[in-house]
């Protein structure tokens, strides 16, 4: 049998003394409208300045915005302090490493040549101090509906995007708005119910022990909030950025899922100062 290839090393490649990485996800910008979106993009903007001296590097996995779409000569108005954030902590050395979701995959490369994220597949596994990582946003994880199937291929479709960009952005974005609310509301009940043995993501997991198991399978989507032991690897869900500010904090030897409160003070969930060997 041949040997599995490497893994990919996880920003920085080797220790950094004194820093972390940070993960995070759905922030659904715009939503439900820009106005109300406003005092959340100001939240993860102060999240990212009160914690960027300690990063070595952010990993933001999916939804950042409720809707993006990228036509040739135009992005969606709004989002100014948050893509000025963005820019300045790029531009302050601290990579940030964007993976797309299911409401912001329509990009053509404003968000990376522009602001200077880096876009990472969906899985993304890799390896950081001695521990591997298996990353995805989670919309393709496990058993998904039959017509969610037939809308995540179509919005990936580079014919079917080519054929929308030809719809004036007055028309294509405010529609584009629309169905992607429609989408989050229809999600919305679940965002706070626990499935037990049926969690997608813990099945996913489990399953994973029988064949080549990660240290850390990481995913953002579900807006749940929980770090978990299984078999030999954790289950950490991101949570989100609507209502529980979450994040994910790892170091050597120490991990922790925190939330952000509105006085922008940070407080432990779940955590350990120290991996179990």
């Amino acid at each position: 049998m041949p040997a599995a290839a490497p893994l990919s090393p996880l920003y920085p490649a080797g220790e950094v003394e004194g820093k972390a990485i940070f993960f995070a996800s759905d922030l659904h910008a715009g939503a439900p409208s820009r106005a109300e979106s406003i005092s959340r993009e100001r939240h993860f903007v102060r999240w990212l300045e009160t914690h960027a001296s300690e990063a070595a590097a952010f990993y933001l996995l999916g939804d950042l915005w409720d809707f993006w779409f990228e036509y040739k000569h135009a992005v969606p108005k709004g989002h100014v302090r948050l893509l000025a954030a963005l820019t300045e902590v790029v531009e302050a050395g601290i990579p940030i490493f964007f993976q797309v979701g299911n409401h912001d995959l329509w990009l053509t490369g404003y968000l990376t040549g522009e602001i200077g994220l880096r876009l990472l597949p969906d899985p993304y596994l890799a390896e950081w101090q001695g521990q591997s990582f298996f990353l995805s946003h989670g919309h393709k994880i496990g058993p998904i509906r039959w017509i969610d199937r037939i809308l995540y291929a179509g919005m990936e479709n580079r014919w079917l995007q080519m054929l929308y960009r030809w719809i004036h952005p007055d028309i294509g974005l405010p529609l584009g708005r629309f169905f992607s609310g429609r989408s989050r509301i229809a999600h919305m009940p679940m965002d706070d119910i626990d499935l037990g043995e049926k969690e997608y993501t813990r099945i996913f997991v489990r399953s994973a022990q029988d064949k080549s198991p990660m240290d850390w399978y990481i995913f953002g989507h579900r807006h749940l909030a929980f770090v978990e032991r299984i078999g030999r690897s954790y289950l950490v869900l991101l949570g989100d950025w609507i209502r529980r500010y979450t994040y994910f904090r790892f170091q050597m030897g120490r991990w922790g899922l925190y939330t952000f409160d509105l006085r922008g003070q940070s407080s432990l969930i779940m955590g350990a100062e120290q991996l179990p060997l």
